[in-house]
């Protein structure tokens, strides 16, 4: 099948959602106005989720790329207690949004580590920049950063290829022939030409060993070699890798076009 045929065969097809947000609050009247919000400026919301509990199993079952969280959240888990079991279940960018003001409200959350901090009432333009930056950062930290602590320096060509536990094997696999890489909660997938193999080992871990320079991220839950990337249709938000039409994040978007040599 042709790249063309393969875009084609999607053309009835509405656009995919660039951001997906969680939203747990349990002020109805302020979760409906925060929705509202989201859907203005283009997001898909999740929810809103009125307890822990709620959101959690969202959180679960859903793919999320920012958890929009209020910390005083009531019932048995608090905002602070739930941001953290989220991000023991997965990392995800998270903004926590909150009436309190004091200080010792905003060291407790920055202990947790979310990507913004806004009081309540949320405004537009500030709502949207703070997601913005988030997803950004977030994906930017996959990657180690300089000032990450030195690993050791991996053997003469050991860069081009990896070793992959399979049926108690350890298999080479080369990285120009993995074509993308799908997470699934704390595993992964290495997609190659005529196959995948599943991997132990959450993306952000995986992401750590791979090279940044070949591979880029595409959406919370995939990377692509950017060595396989046949077409990039930024309109409708999607890559063809290979056989693959994957939905690219609008966040992630600018990383991905300054990513590849382009002319005209």
């Amino acid at each position: 099948m042709s790249s063309a045929q393969l875009f084609a065969d999607i053309d009835q097809q509405p656009a995919l959602a660039a951001v997906r947000v969680l939203v747990v609050e349990d002020e109805p009247l302020y979760a409906d106005q925060v929705e509202s919000m989201l859907l203005g400026m283009g997001y898909e919301t999740v929810g809103p989720a009125a307890s822990a509990q709620v959101a959690m199993a969202l959180y679960r079952t859903e793919p999320i790329d920012l958890v929009l969280l209020d910390i005083g959240l009531r019932g048995a888990t608090n905002g602070l207690q739930l941001a953290e079991q989220l991000l023991a279940h997965s990392p995800v960018p998270l903004i926590f949004l909150t009436s309190f003001s004091d200080e010792q409200t905003f060291q407790l959350a920055q202990a947790v580590g979310p990507a913004a901090y806004l009081t309540k009432p949320a405004v537009a333009d500030t709502l949207h920049r703070a997601i913005a930056l988030a997803v950004k950062n977030f994906a930017s930290s996959t990657w180690p950063t300089p000032d990450a602590a030195p690993q050791p320096r991996p053997a003469q060509g050991a860069a081009e290829s990896v070793f992959v536990k399979e049926n108690g094997l350890l298999e080479k696999v080369h990285l120009r022939d993995i074509f993308s890489i799908a997470a699934d909660n704390k595993t992964c997938s290495l997609m190659l030409a005529e196959r995948s193999i599943p991997v132990r080992m959450p993306m952000r871990e995986l992401a750590r060993i791979l090279p940044a320079e070949r591979f880029v991220q595409i959406q919370r839950s995939y990377f692509v070699n950017i060595e396989h990337i046949e077409r990039l249709d930024p309109t409708r938000l999607l890559v063809q890798v290979g056989k693959q039409v994957l939905p690219v994040g609008r966040l992630y978007l600018p990383e991905l076009i300054s990513r590849l040599r382009t002319i005209g």
